[in-house]
C-alpha cells in the first residue's frame, strides 16, 4: 500500500498542491514555515478519520492538530486546518495496493462487509446485539446494500489498476466530514486492522522528539498493545516515549524476538552509527532498567540513555520501521536528521534506501533541512526530490532541473558552493550571457562560477595576465573564458589552467535563433502584443533582419582592410618613457598616417570604396543566405525583432524563455551544440 497521488486544497498553509510519489524514497525540501510538515499532517488526516485503527484515532488526530477540543471533539475549529474557513478542506489520497492486499481483500470481503455494517451502526454494539441485527429484515438488507457497495468499489480498483481513493472533505458551514468513496476508506482500514497490533501499514515519525531519560515503567500485554496500536498514527508522538519498552519487550518476548533485536542494532550500528554494538538488557544492581550498548574502540559499555538525543532518535526511528512496519506501508518521517551531525547525516538517506525502503518494499515520505539528504538524493535511483516552493507549487525536481534545485538549496539556506570549491571560474561577455548559461546549462556548470566581465578587449588583457602569471610558476585555480566570435577569430590559446573557447557562431544569442521555439513562444498573446500567424512569416521576418547586417558587416571590413592606422595612443609604447621619448613615438605614428592620407582623393576614394564593398557582398551573399543565423549580430537581431513585433516582457526574459524551451525534453540541436562546447571547455 504506496502513496501514489495527493492532492490537498485549502489546508493550513497550502493552497492547492497535487503530486506523484515514487514507490520508495521520496524527499521533500523548502525553508521554515512554508509547508513541508503540513503536507505529511494531511497525509496521515485522511488515514487517522476515515479509516482508524483505533476507536479514538479520529478524535486523537484532531485534537494534536488543534482542529478540535478534548472538551469537545464534535465541534472542529476551522482556523486550525484551513487556510480559508470559508472554504472546504479537500485532501485526496491515491493508495496504490499490491497484488497481495488486492488478493486480501477479496478473500476477507465478507469479513469486510460486516466490519462496514457494524461501523454505520453502533461499534459499541454488544455481540448478542449485533446478531440479532443482522438477523433482522433491516440488517439483512444493510448487508446485501453493503455487499453491493464493496463489490462496485473493488470493481473500481481494478478500473484504476490497483489504486484505492483515501478522499476526506471537511465543511465547516455545515460541521460535516465526508468521503465520496466510503468502500475506499473500509478497504484501507481493513488491510491495516487485520495486522497484529505491533505491525502497521502506515506510520507517522513526527519532528517533535521528547525522549525520555532513567528509568521507564515497562508494560507487556494488552496495555502495551494499546499504546502500540496508538503510536503508529493516532499518536505519534508516543513513539519517543517507548525507547527502552520496545528494546526490552522485544528481548523478553521470545528467542525470536531477542535475535531480531540484535540484527536491528547491527545493522545500524554498522551501517550508521558505527563502532557500537548492543550488549545486553537487564536490571543492574541498583534495581534499574538498563539497555547496555559498547563502544568498540574503547571497550567502554553505557546505557543507551547516555547516547546524544540525535543517535537515540535514529535507533528509536530505524528499530520501529523494522519492527512494525509491514512488507509493503508507509513512513511519514519529519526531518529524520535532527540533532546529528553532517558526518550521519551523509549516509542517512542511502542507509534508508538500502536497509529498509528497498528490503522491506517501503515508501519513505520525509521532510528535511539537511543539504547532506538533499545532495544524496541525486545519487541513487530510488529517491525523488520535491521542492515545495510555496502553498500552491510542489514540484518535482530533476536532474535537470537545474533553477528547482539552485532556489530549493538556497531556501534551505545554503548553496551548492558550500562545502565545495568551484572547479572553475567562467568569464563570459555580458550580463546576459550568464543567466541564460546557467539556466540552460546548470547541471553541467553547477561547480562552476560564471562571471560577466564586460567587453572583448577586458577579456583579453586578463587572459594575457593569467597566463603571464602562468608562465612565471605562479599557481592559479582554472579559469575560463567564452567570447563571441565577432568578425574574427582570437589569437589566444588555451593554456593548463587558463582556457579559452570562442563560439562557433558571433555571439551567445546566435544560439537562441530556433525558429521553432521563437514560433511557439511569439504565437502566446501573454508574451507578444500580436501573436505570430505561423512559421514561415516569422522565419521570413528573421532572415529579412539578418541579412539587413550584411551591408555593415562588409563595410567594416573593407574599412578595416585599408589598414589606416589609428592616432591613438598605446599605453605599452609609451609607458614609463619621458616626454621627449613619448613625442617622438606620437609624432613617428602622426606621420605615418599623414602619408597615408596624402593625396587622398575624395570621388576616387568613394567610388573605389563602393565597388569593393559590393564586391566583397556578392562574395559573401550566398554564404548569409545559406548561414544567416550564425553570421548575423544575434544581439542586435534580437533587439530589431523587439522593435518589430512588440514584446510585452523584457528582452532578457524573452530570452530565458527561449533557453527554457531548449533544454525541454526533447533538446533542441542548438542546446546540444552549446552543450557540446561547454564540455569540451570544462573537460580536463
Amino acid at each position: 500500500m504506496h502513496l501514489k497521488t495527493l492532492q490537498i486544497e485549502n489546508f493550513r498553509a497550502i493552497e492547492s498542491i497535487d503530486v506523484e510519489f515514487t514507490d520508495r524514497v521520496n524527499v521533500l525540501v523548502g525553508p521554515n514555515a512554508i509547508g513541508k510538515t503540513t503536507i505529511l499532517e494531511a497525509i496521515r488526516l485522511p488515514k487517522a478519520i476515515l479509516a482508524p485503527r483505533t476507536q479514538n484515532e479520529s478524535a486523537q488526530a484532531l485534537i494534536s492538530m488543534g482542529a478540535a477540543s478534548p472538551h469537545n471533539p464534535q465541534q472542529l475549529i476551522a482556523e486550525a486546518i484551513a487556510r480559508d474557513p470559508q472554504k472546504e478542506v479537500k485532501i485526496q489520497c491515491g493508495y496504490q495496493l499490491n497484488p497481495i492486499e488486492i488478493a486480501h481483500i477479496k478473500t476477507g470481503k465478507a469479513q469486510l462487509i460486516t466490519r462496514l455494517v457494524r461501523s454505520r451502526i453502533n461499534d459499541n454494539l454488544s455481540p448478542a446485539n449485533f446478531a440479532a441485527y443482522l438477523s433482522s429484515p433491516v440488517g439483512q438488507k444493510a448487508i446485501d446494500d453493503t455487499s453491493k457497495e464493496i463489490a462496485e468499489g473493488l470493481e473500481r480498483i481494478d478500473a484504476m489498476r490497483g489504486v484505492c481513493r483515501l478522499d476526506l472533505h471537511i465543511n465547516f458551514g455545515s460541521g460535516r466530514i465526508s468521503s465520496p468513496d466510503p468502500t475506499g476508506a473500509a478497504i484501507v482500514g481493513f488491510i491495516d486492522e487485520t495486522l497484529s497490533p505491533e505491525t502497521t501499514k502506515f506510520s507517522y515519525f513526527p519532528a517533535d522528539r521528547a525522549l525520555p531519560r532513567g528509568e521507564q515503567p515497562i508494560q507487556l500485554g494488552i496495555q502495551d498493545a494499546l499504546q502500540q496500536l496508538e503510536s503508529h498514527n493516532s499518536q505519534p508522538q508516543t513513539k519517543y516515549n517507548r525507547l527502552k519498552n520496545t528494546i526490552f519487550s522485544a528481548i523478553v518476548g521470545s528467542e525470536e524476538g531477542r535475535d531480531h533485536i540484535r540484527q536491528n542494532f547491527e545493522r545500524i550500528f554498522t551501517g550508521l552509527l558505527k563502532g557500537r554494538e548492543l550488549v545486553g538488557a537487564g536490571v543492574n544492581q541498583y534495581g534499574l532498567l538498563t539497555i547496555l550498548v559498547k563502544d568498540l574502540e574503547s571497550g567502554r559499555v553505557f546505557d543507551i540513555d547516555a547516547m546524544s538525543s540525535g543517535e537515540k532518535g535514529l535507533i528509536l526511528t530505524f528499530l520501529l520501521i523494522e519492527r512494525t512496519l509491514a512488507e509493503g506501508g508507509v513512513a511519514l518521517l519529519d526531518e529524520p536528521e535532527l540533532h546529528l551531525n553532517p558526518a550521519v547525516c551523509k549516509d542517512l538517506l542511502s542507509f534508508i534506501v538500502d536497509a529498509y525502503a528497498v528490503r522491506k518494499n517501503l515508501q519513505i515520505i520525509l521532510c528535511s533541512h539537511s543539504p547532506e539528504i538533499l545532495a544524496g538524493t541525486f545519487g541513487r535511483d530510488e529517491c525523488a526530490l520535491f521542492h515545495l516552493v510555496s502553498g500552491s507549487l510542489l514540484t518535482r525536481v530533476r536532474k535537470t532541473d537545474s533553477e528547482a534545485v539552485s532556489e530549493a538549496l538556497r531556501q534551505l539556506g545554503t548553496s551548492e558552493s558550500e562545502g565545495l570549491l568551484y572547479k572553475a571560474t567562467i568569464f563570459v561577455e555580458g550580463e546576459d550571457d550568464v543567466e541564460i548559461l546557467e539556466l540552460g546549462f546548470g547541471s553541467i556548470l553547477r561547480q562552476h562560477k560564471l562571471k560577466d566581465l564586460g567587453g572583448r578587449t577586458e577579456v583579453e588583457r586578463q587572459i594575457r595576465q593569467l597566463q603571464e602569471a602562468e608562465r612565471t610558476g605562479t599557481a592559479l585555480t582554472p579559469r575560463y573564458f567564452i567570447f563571441d566570435k565577432d568578425e574574427a577569430p582570437t589569437d589566444l590559446r588555451s593554456s593548463r589552467n587558463v582556457k579559452v573557447l570562442q563560439w562557433d557562431r558571433r555571439c551567445l544569442e546566435n544560439y537562441l535563433i530556433d525558429v521553432d521555439v521563437l514560433t511557439s513562444l511569439l504565437k502566446d498573446s501573454d508574451i507578444v502584443k500580436t501573436p505570430i500567424p505561423n512559421e514561415g512569416e516569422l522565419s521570413r521576418l528573421l532572415k529579412q533582419l539578418a541579412l539587413g547586417h550584411l551591408d555593415d558587416a562588409v563595410a567594416k571590413e573593407v574599412y578595416e582592410g585599408m589598414n589606416y592606422e589609428n592616432p591613438g595612443r598605446r599605453p605599452k609604447e609609451t609607458s614609463g618613457k619621458s616626454f621627449d621619448e613619448t613625442s617622438n613615438v606620437l609624432f613617428s605614428r602622426l606621420e605615418r598616417i599623414s602619408r597615408q592620407l596624402s593625396g587622398l582623393d575624395e570621388q576616387n576614394w568613394k567610388s573605389e570604396f563602393v565597388r569593393k564593398c559590393q564586391a566583397r557582398k556578392a562574395e559573401l551573399q550566398p554564404l548569409w543566405d545559406a548561414e544567416w543565423k550564425e553570421r548575423c549580430d544575434g544581439k542586435r537581431l534580437f533587439r530589431e525583432l523587439q522593435q518589430n513585433i512588440t514584446l510585452k516582457i523584457p528582452l532578457r526574459s524573452f530570452k530565458r524563455r527561449i533557453m527554457e524551451r531548449m533544454r525541454g525534453v526533447p533538446t533542441t540541436d542548438n542546446w546540444r551544440a552549446i552543450e557540446g562546447l561547454l564540455k569540451q571547455l570544462i573537460s580536463n
